[in-house]
């Protein structure tokens, strides 16, 4: 089986970076030491202000599997950069499936 990479690309309000900065810092740490998933947020070089969640699975199995991992703490942080940070409340998902 192969690997998946999964995203969730964002831009945030200017004005609200450095608030979203500690959830998404906080959301990171507490995904990496919580779950099996490789986690991390990035931000576009050439772009300030928008962010893309990153999320690298072992498998189909895993990522069918990622909603039953979300706990209380998960949810409420990504609840919360939705609707305080994310422009709009916009966002775009996208699935890449490694090669075998």
């Amino acid at each position: 089986m192969s690997k998946i990479l999964f995203q969730i690309n964002y831009d945030v309000y200017p004005e609200k970076r450095e608030d979203y900065l500690v959830s998404a810092k906080e959301l990171e740490t507490y995904m990496n030491s919580k779950t099996d998933h490789k986690y991390m947020v990035v931000e576009d070089k050439n772009k300030k202000n928008s962010f893309t969640e990153v999320y690298i699975l072992r498998d189909e199995a895993e990522f069918e599997g990622m909603e039953d991992e979300m706990d209380d703490t998960i949810y409420g942080l990504t609840t919360r950069i939705l609707k305080e940070f994310v422009v709009d409340g916009k966002t775009r998902y996208s699935t890449h499936y490694g090669i075998e």
